[in-house]
């Protein structure tokens, strides 16, 4: 019984950790998104161009990916399914990371 303890710790942890970096990458690709945003309001940049500027950004879209396997990830942990929680924490880190396929 206590190494099924240990091991249901073990994923805890590590649900945790993707939890903290999955939610710095989501957060990371929102703040570029109000940075350019804020960087490019200027009267001789119409908003059309400024929003295609940002929708262009791979930051921005590969923290949407990210956002989206987070969530996913989010809804198995809450329903205590560690296994499945750390492949999608995973994935989302990867999306992020390798988004432009």
């Amino acid at each position: 019984m206590p190494e099924i303890n240990k091991r249901e710790k073990q994923l805890a942890w590590i649900c945790r950790v993707l939890i903290t970096l999955d939610l710095l990458v989501v957060t990371a690709g929102y703040l570029s998104f109000f940075q350019a945003k804020r960087q490019l309001s200027s009267p001789l940049i119409p908003a059309s161009i400024r929003f295609q500027i940002i929708n262009d950004s791979y930051i921005f879209r590969a923290s949407l990916l990210a956002a989206v396997f987070f969530l996913a990830g989010l809804w198995f942990y809450s329903f205590n399914k560690k296994g499945i929680a750390i492949l999608l924490f995973t994935g989302a880190l990867l999306g992020f990371r390798f988004y432009p396929f």
